[in-house]
C-alpha cells in the first residue's frame, strides 16, 4: 500500500465509519417476497409457522418438554432440507439429483418424528418393552439426524458415529475403555425411544432457551438492532474527536458471537467485516487477526447467551440461569477491559485512529446510541423476566419477542403518521417483511446447534451408559494423587483438547460430562468446576494445535499463523488465567462487596500483566521490567490471601503510574472521555 493511500485510509470520517456499518448490515428488499420463487415462499411460510409454533409453547407449555423436543426436531430438519434445496444449484446433474435427496429427506423427516410425537404417551408408558415400530422409527431417525449433521460438521459427525461403534465394540477396548458392550437394539433404544440421547437435555435445551433466543435474535438483526448496537459502542469510544477501529471490532464481534454459539464461525462471519476495518486504519495485519479471533471467543463468555452455554450450564448444574448470568457479568467485564487495554497497548496509537468530526455533545451521543425505543423495551422487559422475576427464560424471550415487535410496529405505524413523506400502509409492509426475514434469519440460525445438540445427545448418552465418563473422573483424580494443581492442569488440558474445533454448545456438552465431574467430586463448588472447563473449552479456538478462530482469522488478514496466535496470546491471555483466578478466587463469581474488591485487584493485576507482554505502557519497557510487571501480575492475582494481593495490586498500580507519563495514556483506546 503507497504512502499516500496508508493516510487516506487512516484519515476516515467518523461518518465515513457509519456507513460502513450499515452496509454490513444493511437489508434491501428489491423484490416483494411474494414474487419469489414457490420454494422461497415455502421456507417463509416454514419460518413463520416455526415462529408461530415456539411462541405458543413459550407461552403455554400445554405439552410435555419430551415431546415438544421431538416437534421441535421435526420442524428443524425439514427447514434443514429446504433451506439446503434453496441453495444448490439445480442446473446441473448433480445439483438435481441432490434436490431429489433434500426432496425426500424433507418427507424422511416427518415420519419418525411424527410417530414419536403422536404416540408419545403409549411409548413412555411401554418403557423398556418397545415394538418393532418403534425400534425402525428409531433408527430412521438416527440415520437422518447423521446425514443432516455431516453437512454440518464432519468433525462432530465423526465423534457421533465413533459414540455408536464405541457403544457396540466396548468389550474390545482397552483399559479403562473397557466396557461390556451394548447390543443394537438398546443403542436404538437408549438414543430415541426412551427420549434420551438424540431425543434427550440438549436437544430439550435447544428446543426451548435456545431457540427462543436465536428467534430474538434474528428478529433483532433484521430490525436493525444489531447495527445500532455497533454505531452506539463506536460513539462510546470517541476520545478527543478520536476513535479507535480496535474496539468497535471488538465489542461488534463479541455481541455477535454470543449469539451465534460458534467462535469460528463468528469470526468468520464478523471477521470479514472487521478485520479489513482494522487493516484499513493502519493495524497490522496480525494484530487485526487476534482482535477478531480473541473478541469471538469473548463472545462466548458473554451474558445473557454466552453462545448457549448459559442454557446448557443452568440445566446441568443447580443454580438457575439467572444466577448463572450474574455469576458471570464480572469475569466478562475482567475479560473486555483487560482485552481493551491490551488492543490498545499492541497496536501503536498514531496508526489506528481514525480523525473523526462528529459534532455531538454527549447528551447528542447517548440519544443516537440508545434512540430506537424498541431496543430499550426489549431489553427492559428481558431483564425484567430474567433476573428480577427470575422467571424461565422461554417465557422471558417469549415477551421479549413480543415487546420488541409490537413496539417496532408502533413506531413503524408512528412514523408513517407524522413523516410527510412515507405512508402508514408502506411502513406497515417493510415492519412486515422485515419481520419474515427476521423469522427466516432465526430459524436459519437454529437449524445447525439444533442438529449439533441432538447429535451429541448420542455422544453422551454412550459416554454415560458405557461408564466411560465415570471412569475417566476418577482416574484424573487418582493421577492427580490429591495434588489440586496437577488435577487442575489435567481439567485445564483435557477441556482444551475436546475443545478443539467444536462450537460452544459442542465443546461445553463434553467436557461438563468428562471433566467438570472430577473437579466437583473434590470439593469444587459446581459453578467454579463447569465455569473452568468452559473457559477452557472456549481456549482452544485460539490455542494450537488447532486454533480454529486463528486460521480462519489468518486467512482473511493474510498474516502468519505463529504470528497471529502469538499476538491472540498477548491480547487474550485473560481467557486462560481467569479459570484460575475464580478458583483462587471464587467471590468473582459470587456478587457482592467482597466480589467487587477482589475484582478491582484481579482488573489491576491483568493490566500489569497485559503491559509486561504488550511491552509498553506509553512507552516502551525493558526486558527486565516487563517480566517484573509480569511477575507482580500473577502474584497479585493468585496470592493466597486477600491482604497480599491488595498490597501486591497497590505496587502493580504505582509501577503503571510510574511508566505511565499521563495516567489516561494506558486507558487511550478503552475508556472514553467527553468534553
Amino acid at each position: 500500500m503507497s504512502q499516500s493511500t496508508s493516510e487516506s485510509s487512516a484519515l476516515r470520517t467518523f461518518e465515513d465509519l457509519q456507513r460502513q456499518i450499515d452496509e454490513r448490515f444493511a437489508t434491501s428488499y428489491e423484490e416483494s417476497a411474494l414474487k419469489k420463487g414457490w420454494l422461497e415462499l415455502l421456507v417463509y411460510v416454514l419460518s413463520a409457522v416455526f415462529f408461530a409454533y415456539h411462541l405458543w409453547y413459550g407461552f403455554t407449555a400445554q405439552i410435555p418438554r419430551s415431546q415438544h423436543g421431538v416437534v421441535h426436531l421435526a420442524l428443524v430438519l425439514v427447514a434443514w432440507a429446504w433451506l439446503g434445496l434453496l441453495r444448490t444449484d439445480r442446473t446441473s446433474t448433480r445439483g438435481k439429483l441432490k434436490s431429489v435427496g433434500y426432496a425426500i429427506y424433507s418427507i424422511l423427516a416427518v415420519v419418525p418424528l411424527y410417530y414419536l410425537a403422536s404416540t408419545y404417551q403409549e411409548i413412555v408408558l411401554r418403557s423398556g418393552s418397545y415394538t418393532s415400530t418403534d425400534l425402525l422409527m428409531g433408527t430412521l431417525l438416527l440415520a437422518l439426524i447423521l446425514i443432516a449433521l455431516y453437512s454440518v460438521s464432519k468433525l462432530i459427525t465423526g465423534i457421533a458415529v465413533l459414540g455408536l461403534v464405541y457403544s457396540y465394540f466396548g468389550p474390545l477396548m482397552p483399559g479403562i475403555l473397557n466396557h461390556r458392550g451394548l447390543s443394537p437394539v438398546r443403542i436404538v433404544s437408549a438414543n430415541t425411544v426412551e427420549f434420551q440421547g438424540v431425543l434427550g437435555q440438549l436437544l430439550q435445551i435447544s428446543a426451548t432457551w435456545v431457540v427462543i433466543f436465536l428467534m430474538l435474535a434474528g428478529l433483532l438483526e433484521k430490525y436493525g438492532g444489531m447495527a445500532t448496537f455497533i454505531k452506539g459502542m463506536s460513539r462510546l469510544a470517541l476520545k478527543h474527536r478520536r476513535i479507535e477501529i480496535g474496539q468497535v471490532a471488538v465489542a461488534a464481534s463479541a455481541a455477535l458471537g454470543s449469539i451465534n454459539g460458534s467462535t469460528a464461525a463468528n469470526t468468520a462471519t464478523t471477521g470479514t467485516f472487521t478485520i479489513p476495518l482494522m487493516k484499513e486504519n493502519g493495524y497490522p495485519p496480525r494484530v487485526a487477526a487476534a482482535i477478531e479471533s480473541v473478541a469471538s471467543c469473548g463472545g462466548q463468555v458473554l451474558p445473557p447467551i454466552m453462545g448457549a452455554g448459559a442454557f446448557l450450564m443452568a440445566e446441568l448444574i443447580d443454580p438457575t440461569y439467572s444466577e448463572i448470568i450474574v455469576a458471570a457479568t464480572l469475569p466478562a467485564i475482567l475479560f473486555f477491559l483487560t482485552v481493551a487495554v491490551g488492543v490498545s497497548l499492541n497496536t501503536p496509537t498514531s496508526d489506528i485512529e481514525s480523525n473523526v468530526d462528529d459534532g455531538h455533545t454527549v447528551f447528542d451521543q447517548l440519544l443516537n446510541a440508545l434512540r430506537s425505543i424498541e431496543y430499550i423495551s426489549m431489553f427492559a422487559v428481558l431483564l425484567y423476566f430474567l433476573v428480577v422475576i427470575q422467571s424461565d427464560p422461554m417465557l422471558a424471550g417469549f415477551w421479549s419477542i413480543v415487546t420488541l415487535s409490537g413496539v417496532r410496529l408502533l413506531r413503524n405505524v408512528y412514523e408513517g403518521l407524522t413523516d410527510a413523506n412515507s405512508a402508514v400502509d408502506s411502513k406497515v409492509r417493510v415492519f412486515a417483511r422485515d419481520t419474515l426475514e427476521g423469522m427466516r434469519r432465526g430459524v436459519d440460525a437454529t437449524v445447525d446447534i439444533t442438529i449439533i445438540l441432538a447429535s451429541l445427545g448420542i455422544v453422551v448418552r454412550a459416554l454415560i451408559v458405557t461408564g466411560f465418563a465415570q471412569q475417566l473422573s476418577t482416574q484424573m483424580i487418582l493421577f492427580a494423587s490429591g495434588e489440586v494443581l496437577v488435577l487442575l492442569a489435567l481439567a485445564m488440558a483435557a477441556s482444551i483438547v475436546f475443545g478443539m474445533g467444536m462450537s460452544t454448545t459442542a465443546a461445553y456438552t463434553l467436557v461438563a460430562t468428562l471433566v467438570a465431574p472430577a473437579l466437583i467430586s473434590v470439593g469444587f463448588e459446581p459453578l467454579v468446576g463447569h465455569f473452568f472447563v468452559f473457559y477452557f473449552a472456549i481456549v482452544s479456538n485460539i490455542t494450537p494445535p488447532i486454533a480454529l478462530s486463528i486460521v480462519i482469522a489468518q486467512g482473511i488478514a493474510d498474516s502468519g499463523f505463529i504470528e497471529t496466535t502469538v499476538s491472540a496470546m498477548q491480547i487474550g491471555f485473560p481467557m486462560l488465567l481467569l479459570p484460575y483466578a475464580f478458583v483462587f478466587n471464587s467471590s468473582l463469581l459470587d456478587p457482592s462487596l467482597a466480589s467487587l474488591l477482589a475484582f478491582a485487584v484481579v482488573l489491576v493485576g491483568f493490566v500489569a500483566i497485559a503491559a509486561g507482554a504488550a511491552g509498553r505502557v506509553s512507552e516502551a519497557l525493558s526486558l527486565p521490567i516487563r517480566v517484573g510487571f509480569v511477575a507482580l501480575g500473577l502474584a497479585t492475582v493468585f496470592a493466597p490471601m486477600l491482604l497480599a494481593q491488595v498490597a501486591l495490586a497497590a505496587a502493580a498500580l504505582g509501577g503503571l503510574l510510574y511508566f505511565t507519563a499521563n495516567v489516561e495514556g494506558l486507558f487511550a483506546a478503552t475508556a472514553s472521555r467527553f468534553s
